[in-house]
């Protein structure tokens, strides 16, 4: 019997545009120098070693069958220098296990609604007279989140064309599409699009809302579609599964993809459907595959990996599976079919260390006990060697830890690796010292005072200040550039001044914010950087994303401190009362909040991994998080200023 879906699911985690990966992978090295396994019993993975069935990065793939030939879809392409960048890839097979990537780009423009370079997640069905695309991409109108829109094609590569105005689902708030799809307040925009029609005839439209931009839960939802698929039925739309359903699956579940089949119970067969999805944190080992029975598209469903764990994780070959997309081979019985998902090469894990997302297969069979029965894994398929990706030089070693405190008289107090190069405590300043930034090989820094006064010291280059300038508000502190060969000084009122290398990319200064600018960080690609002020509001500039913001901070939540993660999709913000708050890919690793604290909190700042953060508190106190190690601290010395703000290596 021919599989009633069709297949496409991928999670949304990394959200910054990958066509300047390899670049940066050059950049920062030149700046650094069954089984018997059912799903009811206890977590697994089919036995051998992973190997891909494409031969590049092919992210949150979708699988059709027309015409005897398969056809593959994937999110926008990695690029190698010099190379043009695909929106949606595509891959064609004639078997459904050999794979042959193309170089044709299957959207080549997104809809006039979207930002062209960031396009992810398609899923393709055809509707009898043509073939219709849902593909995520971000839209145009503030606040910049990711939405859905629809293109069509009359052939299954394309070129698919998406001529509407405004996205066909948005849970931004702006009240594009469908009013109960909107969402008022926003659900952090929507996602992970997957085409899904069941034995009736009945087509429906399954995604995800990114409520982890927003610091909401993430949904699985569904709506009935047209005859054509072309857009939604109705308003009438249904909550699946959410996050809170599996230990596992952390502040995230993306990815959906729904599938029905023929069970065969003895004497009765009965139609049941299946929820596969993606959870946890896509850029880790800890992304992997769950499933849940449904009652139908509408739901409802129940999480079957509650308490047995995913279906998939990480294995030898192959860490961090996701996208899940289910299809049928030739020769497949009702009850058996082809997974294919997405998932890092090996143990190199993120594009930043220069690894891929290829796609692999999987036979699964429905022979389980179980109502509906339980999906099986068998080996993963077909046996072949593993692909080779765009070539990068082997990373350095990770520097050894370090960080340096600084008071607001510009003494200087170096932990761990971090060395002393020198520092303003011995000299009278005009202005106290706000802030400290490191240079990018971590022997030197800059202190900048508030009236935007420059001290350099070690390798760090002055490339200007505004110490003779007359300041509307005084500065609060400075961010360096991606190669140091320049900086921003930032203004309490949001105001930027740009030196050296740094580019200006927009400032509050001409319409300040009513609470005061209190931390900033730059991009961690370069090329923008978000402020945020003290009531949690977070202000992007550039290609900084804006990964979210609290509602508001409530009294003692007083902003200090914003650090982003290592690959532009999230940050972390501090507040004088030791919480630590997540938005986007930020995982929390825990905070000192509840904890009665000797002095505020007014710093933070992470790993060389981006996989913990040290905070700091004005008496000198260090509290760390993750894979932060204690190097030290000037808490409990005598201090003759206040700590005002820490950097690490």
């Amino acid at each position: 019997m021919f599989p009633r879906h069709k297949i496409s699911d991928p999670p949304d985690t990394v959200r910054y545009s990958p066509r300047v990966l390899v670049a940066v992978c050059a950049a920062l090295l030149s700046v650094v120098g069954s089984l018997g396994f059912t799903m009811s019993a206890a977590s697994a993975n089919p036995p051998g070693n992973w190997a891909p069935v494409t031969p590049g990065d092919f992210p949150d793939p979708s699988v059709i069958s027309f015409g005897g030939t398969y056809y593959a879809f994937s999110t926008q392409s990695t690029p190698e220098l010099g190379q043009t960048q695909i929106n949606i890839q595509e891959a064609t097979s004639s078997d459904g296990v050999t794979w042959t990537q193309s170089a044709q780009d299957a959207l080549p423009d997104v809809g006039p609604w979207a930002k062209p370079g960031d396009t992810w997640a398609p899923s393709v069905a055809y509707n009898g007279s043509e073939f219709v695309m849902y593909y995520t991409a971000t839209e145009n109108e503030s606040p910049g989140y990711q939405c859905i829109g629809v293109a069509t094609s009359p052939t299954p590569l394309g070129p698919y064309r998406d001529t509407s105005l405004q996205p066909m689902v948005c849970q931004d708030g702006n009240g594009w599409g469908a009013p109960t799809i909107m969402g008022s307040p926003s659900l952090g925009g929507s996602i992970d699009p997957d085409i899904f029609t069941d034995s009736t005839g009945n087509s429906w439209l399954l995604w995800k809302n990114d409520g982890n931009r927003v610091g909401q839960p993430t949904t699985i939802w569904s709506v009935q579609l047209t005859s054509d698929l072309s857009e939604p039925a109705s308003s009438s739309t249904n909550q699946l599964l959410s996050n809170t359903q599996g230990s596992w699956e952390g502040s995230i579940i993306e990815g959906p993809n729904m599938y029905e089949t023929e069970i065969n119970h003895g004497s009765t067969t009965t139609d049941s459907y299946y929820l596969f999805f993606s959870a946890n944190v896509e850029a880790s080992t800890a992304y992997a595959i769950g499933w849940a029975n449904c009652a139908g598209a509408a739901g409802p469903c129940t999480d079957e990996t509650t308490l047995s764990g995913p279906i998939l994780s990480s294995a030898p070959g192959m860490s961090g599976p996701g996208g899940p997309a289910l299809f049928r081979l030739p020769g497949q019985t009702a009850d058996q079919a082809t997974l294919a998902v997405a998932g890092w090469q090996g143990a190199t894990v993120g594009y930043l260390n220069c690894g891929i997302r290829p796609m692999y297969e999987a036979d699964v069979s429905f022979t389980g006990a179980g109502s509906p029965a339980a999906p099986v894994l068998t080996d993963p398929t077909p046996d072949v060697a593993p692909a080779i990706g765009p070539t990068c030089p082997a990373p350095p070693p990770q520097p050894p830890p370090g960080y340096w405190q600084v008071a607001s008289d510009g003494g200087v107090f170096t932990f761990g690796a971090a060395q002393f190069y020198g520092s303003a405590g011995a000299i009278r300043l005009n202005k106290p010292v706000v802030g400290m930034a490191a240079t990018p090989d971590g022997k030197g820094y800059w202190l900048v005072a508030s009236d935007g006064g420059i001290f350099a010291y070690g390798d760090a280059q002055f490339h200007g200040s505004t110490g003779s300038m007359v300041l509307n508000e005084p500065i609060m502190g400075m961010v360096p550039t991606l190669d140091g060969g320049g900086y921003w000084l930032i203004a309490r009122d949001g105001g930027v001044f740009a030196f050296g290398d740094a580019r200006f990319y927009g400032s509050t200064g001409g319409n300040a914010p009513p609470y005061p600018i209190t931390a900033a960080a730059a991009s961690f690609l370069g090329g923008g950087y978000w402020m945020v002020d003290a009531n949690g509001q977070v202000f992007n500039f550039g290609n900084a994303p804006n990964e979210g913001s609290p509602g508001s901070a409530p009294d003692g939540y007083t902003i200090s401190g914003i650090a982003p993660t290592h690959n532009d999709n999230g940050y972390w913000l501090s507040s004088w009362n030791g919480n630590v708050a997540g938005f986007g890919n930020a995982p929390n690793y825990g905070s000192m909040y509840g904890t009665n604290l000797n002095a505020p909190v007014v710093g933070i700042t992470a790993t060389h991994d981006g996989a913990g953060y040290w905070l700091q508190g004005s008496d000198g106190g260090i509290f760390t998080f993750g894979d932060a190690p204690f190097l030290g601290s000037m808490g409990g010395r005598h201090l003759n200023a206040p700590m005002i703000g820490i950097t690490s290596i």
